[in-house]
């Protein structure tokens, strides 16, 4: 697979039925981009910002989030099997929310 070089440049770049795999960015702004269909399985994220982002029909199973900001987020009609906040199984605290409010 070859590698094509962007640097020091402005481009939109539109990518279909296409492999990109093993792609590096760094400082890199794809601000107000959209991605459809697209595999990030194995991929890394270090110092990114999704503010504001919309995520819909995400598959986040086995993903790790450490040191990171989740002020206003909103999480809804979501699988939570398995997911933890600190150790804590969000299902129980779901359900210990919902039994004090009895």
């Amino acid at each position: 697979m070859s590698t094509i070089p962007l640097k020091h440049c402005m481009h939109s770049l539109e990518a279909a039925d296409a492999n990109l795999s093993g792609s590096k960015f760094n400082n890199v702004s794809i601000a107000a981009s959209t991605f459809n269909t697209v595999e990030l399985e194995s991929s890394e994220f270090d110092q990114v910002s999704f503010a504001k982002s919309s995520f819909k029909g995400i598959k986040l199973e086995d993903a790790r989030f450490e040191n990171a900001y989740f002020t206003n987020a909103r999480i809804s009609d979501s699988n939570y099997d398995g997911m933890s906040i600190d150790g804590i199984l969000v299902t129980d605290l779901l359900s210990a929310w919902r039994a004090k409010d009895r």
